[in-house]
């Protein structure tokens, strides 16, 4: 595998075919890929394994990055781990400290891919509103955002009487995270992030 940084648009199309949400995040900051043998130079053919690093859709106290999504094709056996080891150090030569990521509890996952490259798990978020659904739709939140300038289901409705509009609630997502350096240590201690054992899945899903 050949690792290269910031090929987004290839990392969109792994997303958008793979990825059980099918859309890339918002605010991307970082994207690190593997990719197979071929084109020019020999090392930068098919994209096979994505990872997006974002800033996160809600604000938090000290500046942090987001692992926002994590994807690789359905074929073929991909180091995820190997690739998120990979981009850490892309992050943290590049002045980066302090990383989260959430496992979707919704989906089934509970983190195993963060467990396997040691990060650091604080514990299982309560349920929180993640988007609305519109139409009988589901739009994430930071989409709602984009799309109509609000994500609240009272404005939206405001704008749009005639449409059905009901929130949308996650059963809360497991929190990780991983400091990359001094920095990123205190910023953690001042955010009381813990450090508590990993949960195990609830059920057999490969994540």
């Amino acid at each position: 595998m050949h690792f290269h940084s910031n090929q987004v648009d290839e990392a969109v199309g792994l997303v958008k075919k793979f990825h059980y949400s099918h859309r890339a995040p918002g605010s991307i900051m970082f994207v690190g890929s593997f990719h197979l043998d071929g084109g020019l130079f020999g090392d930068f053919g098919e994209c096979v394994a994505a990872a997006f690093f974002s800033i996160p859709p809600i604000r938090w106290s000290e500046d942090v990055v987001e692992l926002s999504r994590l994807v690789r094709v359905d074929n073929l056996k991909v180091s995820l781990s190997r690739l998120i080891s990979l981009c850490c150090k892309w992050l943290k030569a590049n002045g980066y400290d302090l990383l989260i990521s959430f496992a979707d509890s919704t989906q089934g996952h509970h983190g195993g891919i963060y467990q396997a490259a040691s990060w650091m798990y604080h514990g299982k978020r309560n349920r929180a509103m993640d988007g609305l659904i519109v139409e009988g739709e589901f739009i994430p939140g930071r989409t709602c955002n984009r799309m109509f300038g609000t994500r609240s289901p009272s404005k939206l409705k405001d704008q749009h009487p005639e449409w059905k509009i009901e929130p949308h609630f996650d059963i809360g997502k497991h929190l990780y995270w991983r400091a990359l350096n001094k920095d990123g240590k205190r910023k953690a201690r001042r955010l009381e992030l813990k450090n508590v054992a990993y949960p195990k899945p609830d059920r057999f899903i490969c994540n």
